[in-house]
This record gives structure tokens, sequence and C-alpha cells, in this order.
């Protein structure tokens, strides 16, 4: 079943707006605060729970999967009784008949039964703002792609993502090298100095976010951090009434490499400005530093999305859907650049010909 939110007034279908921050019915014109609404999608949880424990939970203890219908893509709009079409990973969507907001709530259950969210706090005016901003920013862009087709691509997704809380010994020894000279009349002495140099100390991050979804850009998501935690709520599904959603299909284990990739970056971002005063070289020679086992929890995230081609490529816009923050890659325009490439020629031309009149004119003189 494709379940919503219904009013209590008038039981007409709420959506989350984000501008007002409120659940709106579009046919009452009611509105609501999304923590008065009675949770009637899914079943309570223990606060205490986290999808980071429940995916090591045995197997055995895990219910059938094909009960849930995760094999399934089609499911029953429970506002028009039509049905609802999502592939494997979508649990959040829309009726394409009655277009109603339709949670498929087996898909957030169990282990994807995300922890957290943070709401969307940008409307879809406000991406749309930043999107032609951002267009503009481009001297590149093709006039013809800032168009209404464009637009109405623009998609608001909450990306599933793995929070870490993640800490570590760092234990460095190297060697530092310092070089200076000092002069005496003719006489130029250069001292080499070598230091036995070593690091340690205990860091410890928190909430470091890794998408778990395959198919959204990894660097994309990255570029549109970071979110503001501070903000952040226990999962409630009335916040995703009206925009799309994703499940993970990585869960929290899948992404460790790449968690200790980022720490080990973060880790170089802490020691580099401690050795800068070895002004020749610092080498590693010894590194026995410990990343310790993480702790893990499941959140959705916002984000507008919008997918084009363009000429036969494919290229995305991301917006940030708590601050904001955009990234993308834009198209370029070909025309655009021939016609700079000959306005450029033309003036070329003419300082070439003032150049030789300039010439020509000295020698008649």
């Amino acid at each position: 079943m494709a379940d919503s939110i219904k009013c209590p007034n008038c039981s007409g279908n709420l959506v989350f707006d984000a501008d007002r921050q409120v659940m709106y019915c579009d046919y009452c014109m009611s509105s609501f605060d999304p923590s008065e609404l009675k949770n009637t999608i899914l079943p309570e949880t223990d606060d205490q729970s986290n999808a980071g424990e429940r995916i090591h939970k045995d197997e055995t203890s895990k219910p059938d999967k094909k009960a849930l219908g995760d094999d399934g893509q089609v499911f029953i709009c429970n506002a028009c009784g039509a049905s609802v079409i999502a592939d494997k990973n979508t649990s959040a969507t829309f009726c394409a008949f009655c277009g109603s907001p339709a949670l498929l709530q087996q898909r957030l259950t169990e282990e994807f039964s995300p922890d957290y969210i943070i709401p969307f706090k940008y409307g879809k005016d406000a991406a749309v703002e930043q999107f032609f901003s951002w267009c503009k920013g481009g001297r590149w862009t093709p006039i013809d792609f800032v168009s209404k087709k464009n637009i109405e691509k623009l998609t608001g997704l909450y990306v599933p993502f793995w929070l870490y809380n993640v800490g570590g010994l760092v234990d460095i020894r190297g060697e530092g090298v310092i070089t200076t000279s000092s002069t005496h009349g003719n006489t130029t002495t250069v001292t080499t100095s070598y230091y036995d140099v070593v690091r340690k100390k205990a860091l410890a991050w928190k909430r470091i976010p890794l998408d778990g979804a395959t198919r959204i850009d990894d660097d994309l998501m990255e570029a549109i951090e970071p979110f503001k935690y501070k903000e952040m709520k226990k999962f409630d599904p009335a916040y995703m009434q009206g925009f799309f959603a994703e499940r993970y299909d990585l869960n929290g284990d899948d992404l460790k490499p790449r968690l200790i990739d980022r720490v080990k970056k973060y880790i170089t971002q802490e020691i580099e400005p401690t050795v800068k005063k070895y002004n020749r070289s610092f080498k590693v020679i010894e590194d026995n530093t410990e990343i310790y086992e993480p702790a893990m929890m499941y959140a959705m995230m916002p984000v507008w999305f919008l997918h084009y081609k363009y000429s036969g490529k494919d290229y995305y816009f991301c917006m940030n859907g708590q601050t904001g923050e955009v990234a993308g890659v834009a198209p370029v325009s070909w025309f655009k650049r021939l016609v700079l490439f000959f306005a450029v020629l033309a003036v070329l031309a003419v300082i070439g010909r003032l150049i030789i009149g300039m010439i020509l004119g000295g020698f008649v003189g």
C-alpha cells in the first residue's frame, strides 16, 4: 500500500511546505505543525534504537523481505486506488493518476527505518531561484538551457545518508629537514638539520556524512556539505510528504572504506600545519595510527536535484535543501565560444590596422 498523511479537518492529502515549515492542505488550506500530527504511517520505535545496530542483528531474526514487497514495484495508492510504480529503492513518490504524495511504508521499516531526518528548508521556488542564479554564473551556459522544460524537472529528494561518529589515535613518526643559510663576507654557509618528529594525538569526529545510494553522485553530495545537525529531528514521515525519497542500497558497513579514506584526509589536515616549519621536507617513516570502529546512524537529508541531457551528455545540478549550497556542472555553449572567438578576431584586426596605419604613417611623415 502507498500511504499518505491526511488532513484532520477534511481528510485531504497533506504535504510538507518547506518555506513555512508546516504541513499544508490544499483543499481546506489548513496548516499543522508536523510534530502535532499523530504518526499513522509507521510504527513507533524505541528512541534508543538506531539503524547502525539494526543491520547487525542476526539474520535469522529478520523478517522475510519478500513479505515487505521489496521485490515488487507496484503499490496501490490509498487515495484513488491506482497502481503506483516505483523501483526497488524508492520510499516516497507521487501517484501518477491523482498526484497524491505516496509513502511506501514497507520500505521504511526494520533496518530501513531512518533514525533522523533534516526537513527541507528551501521550497521549490527558492531552489528555482538558486538554479537561475547558478546558470547566470556560467558565462558559457547555453541560452536554451535555462528553460521552463528544465525547471519542471527540478526534484526535491530525501537522500539516504549514513552518519558516523568515529575516533582514532594518531601515532606518526617522521623525519623533518630544516635548511638555513648565513653569509659572512664572501662566504655563505648552508646548514641542514635533521629532526626526529613524533606526532601523537587523540582525535574524534561526529556525524561524518556519506550517502548510501549507489546512483547518487558522491562528489556532488560532498560539494553541498555541510548540513546543520542542530536542526536534525527524530525521523517523522510527515516531513517526506510532497517529496521523493530513496532508501539506501549501501549499508553502513559497505561504506567503511570510503569513511576510512575520508578520516585519513582529516588526519592529514590536522598534521600538515604542525610540520610546516620543516621548510625542506617532512617524510613519514612510521605510521601506527589507529582508527576505531565507528558508531553509525541512518538519516534522510534534503536535496534538490536536476538531471538533464545536453548534446547527448548527462549533466547534474543539486542544492542542499537545508542550507542552499549548490553544486553542479553546466553545459558549454560552443555557439557562445564561437561568437566570442570571432569577436576577439575582429578586435585584433582593428588593432592591427591601427598599428599598421601608425607605422606606415610614421614612415610617410
